[in-house]
């Protein structure tokens, strides 16, 4: 079998788990600098192949994409979102886009912008008379706002607050490695079911950061419940989740259940505020080390949009900021991996993949290679310029690829851009953040010292 070459043994691999502890992004870059862009190790039970290949992406993401399902990674993550559309397989999944698909629509789109606007400008009003400000708090505040009154209809501060703090408790837990160690512990026994175990296991240890990501997954089921509750019991028909009560399917002319609505739910929390939040702070990091593209930004503002915020019509035409906001993605994106695991055996660029292999498509190098990107860590917004444009469409993949690419992609986009427009329509904002950023990494990819800035109004001084 011609498997693709990467660590072996028995003391490279128990390097590499202290690596990936540490670092997993700085684990990935050697793994690629060492074994080349296609790499395979097995661990425990568990098998890797890692791409850092557009082509070799492409063929997992969308040539092949029935043969490949959620990989063994998300076992764990749905302990969190349960069977919602981020993770579930097959039936289950047609159905459920179908369901969904209409609420990302761009009529629906349209419909809430309304939301994103009036929680914005709510948002910069509350700055009035501070000086200094995180603008990754801040967006993490804003995004979760704007999709909990999406999806519920009113604003629940407390309960959004509730919501960002236990999403946030556990994201970061998944990113630990017990399960791994777990794993590696079990390997040798000669017991079925090892991977169902290892959760189990985990599930019952007595440490607190497990004892927190439990406790968290209980209070964001609490809050959702009661709103499903409440909101059926209201039999009204006017945000998100009254739609989706109301949604029947097309072919068997069925309704969610609450578990299913509970689990759209958090997929919609958790993809809709924290991946734009994320995105927008390390958008706003880039501008403000680049004044000429800050500058840039805030003429074209200035020029497309007449009013304090942008039309939903008038998003389109910022051309530029979009760019800069794509660039900003390359660079830093959200997600920063995907995963998948094959059915059946395969071949990658003439490497046998076994069959059950957890197949990583490494987001965060792909989109820095020299291979696509020439002067790949410059930041360069004229990247997605005009004919700029013509990159390998699986060299740049922040919302994912193929038929399960990111379902709310435009959502983000059009969100994004209304919330930088009026933040820049009202303040202008002085670097207060240090340089390098460290990363915070858990599923998702942020600054760990945040983006904090100095305030004033807009106009008041050169920006």
């Amino acid at each position: 079998m011609n498997q693709p070459p990467g660590p072996r043994s028995f003391p490279d691999l128990l390097r590499m788990l202290f690596a990936r502890k540490k670092n997993p992004i700085k684990l990935y870059e050697d793994i690629f600098r060492e074994y080349g862009d296609i790499a395979f190790f097995q661990l425990g039970s568990y098998r890797f192949a890692m791409l850092n290949d557009a082509d070799a992406i492409e063929q997992v993401l969308q040539t092949e994409a029935k043969n490949f399902t959620k990989s063994t990674g998300y076992e764990r993550f749905k302990l969190i979102v349960g069977n919602g559309l981020l993770v579930s397989e097959e039936d289950v999944w047609r159905k459920q886009r179908r369901l969904m698909s209409w609420a990302f629509a761009s009529k629906n789109i349209e419909r809430i912008h309304h939301v994103m606007v009036q929680e914005t400008q709510d948002l910069v009003a509350r700055w009035q008379g501070k000086k200094d400000i995180d603008l990754a708090e801040e967006m993490n505040l804003i995004t979760l706002q704007i999709i909990s009154v999406s999806l519920f209809g009113k604003s629940q501060i407390h309960e959004a607050n509730v919501i960002r703090e236990s999403l946030q408790d556990m994201l970061k837990y998944l990113q630990t490695t017990k399960h791994l160690w777990i794993q590696f512990l079990l390997w040798p026994l000669p017991l079925k079911n090892k991977r169902e175990l290892a959760l189990k296991i985990e599930a019952s240890l007595p440490f607190k950061d497990t004892r927190k990501f439990f406790k968290a997954i209980e209070n964001v089921d609490r809050i959702v419940n009661a709103m499903i509750v409440e909101r059926k019991n209201k039999k009204e028909s006017t945000n998100f989740l009254d739609a989706m009560i109301e949604s029947t399917d097309s072919e068997d002319n069925t309704q969610m259940t609450s578990q299913q609505l509970r689990d759209e739910v958090v997929n919609m929390l958790i993809a809709g505020h924290e991946t734009t939040a994320n995105a927008l702070t390390w958008t706003w990091r880039q501008m403000i080390n680049h004044p000429e593209v800050y500058a840039r930004v805030k003429e074209e503002m200035g020029r497309v949009v007449a009013g304090n915020a942008p039309t939903f019509e008038e998003l389109p035409h910022l051309v530029y900021t979009k760019a800069v906001l794509e660039e900003s993605m390359r660079l830093y994106p959200p997600f920063w991996r995907i995963s998948r695991k094959n059915y059946a055996a395969t071949t990658i660029k003439g490497y046998d993949i076994p069959a059950g292999t957890n197949v990583i498509a490494s987001i965060y190098t792909i989109q820095r290679s020299e291979t696509h990107w020439p002067d790949a860590l410059v930041f360069k917004p004229e990247r997605f310029l005009g004919e700029n444009k013509n990159h390998h469409r699986f060299a740049f993949i922040p919302f994912g690829g193929g038929p399960r690419a990111c379902i709310g992609s435009q959502f983000a986009i059009f969100e994004a851009l209304t919330i930088m427009t009026i933040c820049m329509k009202n303040y202008d904002f002085e670097k207060k953040f240090s340089e390098p950023a460290e990363y915070f990494i858990s599923l998702t990819l942020q600054p760990r010292d945040g983006c904090k800035v100095g305030l004033s109004p807009s106009g008041s001084k050169k920006s």
